[in-house]
């Protein structure tokens, strides 16, 4: 019987802190000269590293180098978070095929992204082994990056019917729902390593014939799949997965000082000068402060809105007297985070206001992970011009009665949108996505407009 073994990871979102632990672990493995394959499933990157945001992910990738992974597949953290140049060369090093079967140059769709392959073939003790790769579809944020993007499942399906291999493994970072579909739907897929949904399959799972495998998020798992072959015939005949937790490897005796020095190397990429503050602008979680006072100002001078809804969680820190650094700024608003302006009508704004009355105390105290934030607590919801009236049951606007057909223009960020706290912005029909500049960029932007060289205001 013909053994394959493979090694997976996704969604590590730069918890570097693990990867000493996960690098040493797989590397025995690849030194081991077993022929086991090994692959990573995107959102490798996560910009609220220092390192990662110093490098602009060139630095994640020398370690995905350092194995080397055998391929990979990018998720929206690679795809959707970095400008235009940044993700067209951020494989120009890489030693790894980057396999992703629907992210185009344009949208034209007329070509795949350059940095990109739709599938490869690995030889492997005589059994033909085709990778095809697929990231979610993040339309507006592709689209307003330069590129192209398509609907997965069609593009998953096309690709398929272009390979001839003995087993045929899908590299989807799309989410779980999404990989059982394609599990039903695309029956010549015996394998999908999965992630996007950091969803954790400890002995896997089998729809309908194929295998699904995943390794929950931030490295805090690396996952193994066993294939077996007909001796013979080369015929796949079983397959099993499994994980393994991270927290249960040695750890390498230079543990403490490969995490220091990532950071350090990232906060010295960040270390020019800014700007210097006369002042110290503090931060608060519950209620507004000088630094979100000044955000919504740069907020809605940058988009044009009327006005910016946020929660003050995402002020991480205050800015300190003196010197502010691009690493000060980058603690401040660590988040991969984007401007989205909402464009509602007088009656949609009344909803949603009426929404964040009903679960702003709900929503002050909670641990949020995910939706691109990257903080500590959801914190106050802040909403300058919009208000809510309990005793006579009515959202206003400064103060006034709400113009029903009036289009109003509200900024926001991916976590509003994205998450399910206001079901009122799904429905929202006009989105407008700002990018490449992240929330950091902007406050940058204020920052110089605002103070001069010497720390006095402008």
């Amino acid at each position: 019987m013909k053994r394959l073994t493979i090694w997976h990871t996704n969604d590590i979102h730069s918890h570097l802190e693990k990867w000493p632990r996960i690098f040493t672990f797989l590397r025995e493995k690849r030194l081991a000269m077993q022929g086991d394959l090994f692959f990573d499933i995107g959102d490798f990157i996560d910009r609220m590293h220092p390192y990662t945001e110093g490098s602009m992910g060139q630095g994640n990738v020398a370690l995905l180098n350092a194995l080397p992974y055998d391929a990979v597949t990018i998720g929206n953290n690679e795809g959707a978070a970095l400008g235009h140049a940044e993700l067209a060369h951020l494989y120009d090093d890489a030693v790894f095929p980057v396999v992703c079967c629907n992210v185009y140059e344009d949208q034209a769709q007329t070509e795949l992204a350059r940095f990109a392959k739709g599938h490869i073939y690995i030889q492997q003790e005589g059994v033909k082994i085709a990778i095809i790769g697929a990231t979610a579809c993040f339309t507006e944020y592709y689209e307003s990056l330069g590129w192209g993007i398509e609907e997965p499942i069609q593009a998953i399906k096309r690709e398929v019917s272009k390979v001839q291999a003995d087993v045929t493994i899908l590299l989807s970072h799309l989410g779980l729902p999404l990989d059982e579909k394609i599990a039903t739907e695309i029956p010549e897929i015996d394998l999908i390593l999965g992630g996007h949904t950091h969803h954790l399959l400890e002995h896997g799972k089998e729809v309908d014939g194929t295998l699904l495998a995943a390794a929950g998020r931030w490295g805090e798992y690396v996952g193994e799949v066993t294939l077996e072959f007909d001796e013979i015939a080369g015929r796949l005949v079983s397959k099993q997965a499994r994980v393994h937790a991270v927290s249960d490897f040695p750890a390498p005796v230079d543990e403490e000082n490969q995490i220091k020095a990532f950071r350090e190397q990232g906060e010295a990429e960040l270390s020019q000068k800014v700007v210097a503050l006369p002042h110290q602008l503090e931060h608060n979680w519950f209620k507004s402060s000088e630094i979100s006072e000044l955000f919504h100002e740069a907020a809605c001078e940058w988009t044009g809105a009327d006005t910016f809804l946020t929660n003050a969680g995402i002020y991480m820190t205050d800015l300190p007297t003196g010197i502010v650094t691009a690493y000060d700024i980058h603690q401040l608003l660590p988040h991969p985070l984007n401007f989205i302006v909402l464009s509602m009508t007088g009656i949609e704004l009344g909803v949603l206001i009426q929404e964040i009355a009903e679960k702003e105390s709900e929503l002050r105290d909670i641990p949020l992970r995910g939706f691109g934030f990257r903080g500590e607590v959801f914190g106050a919801i802040l909403t300058k011009r919009m208000t809510f009236d309990v005793a006579l049951n009515v959202a206003l606007w400064d103060g006034a009665v709400i113009e029903p057909d009036k289009i109003y223009r509200i900024a926001t960020h991916d976590t509003f949108v994205y998450a399910p706290f206001f079901p009122i912005i799904k429905r929202v029909a006009v989105k407008e996505v700002y990018t490449p500049e992240l929330l950091r960029d902007v406050m940058t932007w204020k920052l110089k407009e605002k103070y001069d060289e010497g720390g006095q205001m402008k």
